[in-house]
């Protein structure tokens, strides 16, 4: 075998790595699976059993989240909505649903948020993202609470200010 031979079996092995490993890189980019802990992987996991893959809900179960005022309208509310829960009847693009969302008071901060900001900007939706620290703020003037009655949930909105008594200054 000539010395030109040999040298270039021998970056073949080289060659096949890389592309073995940008050909990974690729198929990873491509695949359907949600990051773990993504807003998408926690909307699959927790939300999309009621209101569907593609947000559109169970008609006369479960309400769409797809370009809804409750998707895109007030933060405060639909972050209360997730950590909460809520029964009662409500109206969603003009349809009534009178079924109870189950609290999700179980996700941190950081996951509620995720998941929010995944609905938020996705599913026909095009509102602000949702932040860890609104959700931390919502969940301590709320406290221990049960189901919130729909009726009532439809008013909370808004997220609490800071409390400025707990700055570390």
């Amino acid at each position: 075998m000539s010395t030109k031979t040999y040298t270039t079996w021998m970056r073949l092995p080289g060659i096949m790595l890389i592309v073995m490993l940008l050909g990974g890189s690729i198929a990873a980019g491509c695949n359907s699976k949600p990051a773990p802990g993504s807003g998408q992987e926690i909307y699959t996991r927790y939300c999309a059993t009621c209101h569907m893959g593609d947000g559109n809900g169970i008609e006369n179960a479960f309400p769409p989240i797809r370009e809804t005022e409750w998707s895109n309208g007030d933060k405060g509310r639909l972050i209360r909505l997730v950590l909460y829960g809520m029964q009662g009847p409500i109206e969603v693009k003009g349809k009534s649903y009178n079924n109870v969302m189950t609290p999700h008071n179980f996700l941190t901060d950081e996951q509620v948020a995720a998941v929010l900001t995944y609905v938020r900007s996705n599913f026909g939706n095009d509102a602000d993202a949702v932040v860890a620290e609104e959700v931390s703020r919502v969940r301590a003037a709320e406290g221990d609470r049960s189901l919130y009655q729909s009726e009532r949930l439809v008013y909370r909105i808004g997220i609490p200010e800071p409390d400025s008594t707990l700055s570390t200054q």
